[in-house]
């Protein structure tokens, strides 16, 4: 008898074993192999889904299933973790090098063998990295439910708020890198959402520690349109990436900006809020630099301050100093102004002078054919055709 509940109550402690990992993981992205990354940034795609298309669309990547089997295994993580009847579910069995996909409700028409094989599991495995491999499936699965018509269950208990963001899929905020906290996140996003709806565009703060192996242009441009940021026809917006150096070994900032914050912010203003960020950034004083990062964008957008306010600042300037040369030339009474040299040159015998040509200093600098200027901002096109300004800088 006692050997019976022993063996009962080992079941137990085992199955809570696998059901307590998978719950603590998150609510639709499961990685006990830490090889994915970002999985705050997957999970605000996979919600966005759900409330959009009423689908749970769950992915899991994993060291092993034990003895159960990759699709039971995958099934087990659907029925635990999903929230809606209707969904799908995606588990990478990286140890054995298997995976599988477990259907729920209106997904199993939806998704047939064929489109599970073919184009869900080639949007996520032919990619570099498994974070591109998420995006990718994701962005699969959405197409299709898109394609579809499908919709969410219209919300009868709460009316709608009034401010409703387009295709965007993530907060302004998106702390990868884990440098602030809570309170700070949830201040920055609100002041975020202000400056962009003073100007009518998209202004958001990115940390991450790694690029994935892209360069910090290719990883900000990316990163903007597949998660949907910008406002109106022409996606207006601006993205601040700040990548700690943790896994790529090298600390850098990058500022992307799209449509009219290209104009807006340019090349010179870029490199004014990096000049002031750094050294906050360098000695960890995170919420301080994403501050400035917030200010310095108002003021290069602002158009409050007119244009001829420059040049008159430099007339301004040009006057003040006059009147004080002034004033000090007026001191100097012992000083008066003599009709010739001849007074000063009396003494001076020359008994031979010429002109001696040393060398010449000519330097070239290669025109980059890689971007163009427009209005003091360089601009170049991204791997989705979209035209970017912005700069990056290492530190």
């Amino acid at each position: 008898m006692k050997n019976k509940l022993f063996s009962i109550l080992t079941v137990l402690v085992l199955c809570l074993s696998m059901v307590i990992p998978v719950s603590a993981a998150g609510t639709h992205i499961f990685d006990s192999t830490n090889m994915i990354g970002q999985l705050s940034s997957l999970e605000a795609v996979a919600q966005n889904i759900e409330d959009t298309y009423g689908f749970s669309v769950l992915l899991c990547v994993t060291d092993g299933v034990g003895d159960e089997g990759t699709y039971t295994y995958c099934e087990s993580l659907y029925d635990a973790n999903a929230a809606k009847e209707d969904g799908i579910a995606l588990t990478y069995n990286y140890g054995d090098n298997k995976y599988a996909f477990y259907c729920a409700g209106k997904a199993e028409e939806l998704f047939p063998t064929d489109v599970q094989d073919g184009t869900l599991w080639n949007a996520f495995a032919y990619t570099e990295t498994y974070y591109d491999g998420a995006i990718g499936y994701y962005n699969a699965v959405e197409s299709i439910l898109k394609t579809n018509n499908v919709t969410a269950p219209v919300a009868t208990t709460e009316p709608a708020t009034e401010f409703v963001t387009t295709d965007r899929t993530l907060p302004l905020v998106v702390d990868d890198a884990d440098v602030l906290t809570d309170a700070e996140e949830a201040d920055f996003t609100a002041k975020l959402e202000e400056l962009g709806d003073k100007y009518n565009m998209d202004a958001a703060i990115l940390t991450v520690d790694s690029y994935g192996g892209k360069t910090d242009r290719a990883y900000a441009d990316d990163y903007f349109i597949e998660m949907g940021y910008g406002r109106g026809e022409n996606k207006d917006g601006f993205l601040f990436v700040f990548n700690t150096g943790k896994e790529d070994g090298t600390r850098n900032v990058y500022l992307a900006t799209h449509g009219s914050a290209i104009e807006y912010i340019t090349d010179f203003e870029i490199d004014v809020i990096f000049e002031m960020m750094i050294p906050k950034l360098t000695n960890g004083e995170y919420a301080e630099a994403f501050e400035t990062f917030i200010n310095e964008a108002d003021n290069a957008i602002d158009p409050s301050t007119p244009v001829y306010v420059y040049p008159a600042s430099i007339l301004i300037g040009f006057a003040i100093a006059f009147i004080i040369v002034k004033i000090q030339a007026s001191k100097l009474k012992t000083v008066r102004k003599q009709a010739d040299a001849a007074s000063y040159v009396a003494n001076v015998q020359l008994t031979y002078q010429y002109d001696n040509f040393m060398y010449s200093d000519v330097s070239k600098v290669k025109k980059s054919s890689d971007s163009s200027s427009s209005g003091g901002s360089s601009t170049h096109t991204s791997s989705s055709g979209d035209t970017f300004g912005g700069k990056g800088r290492n530190f």
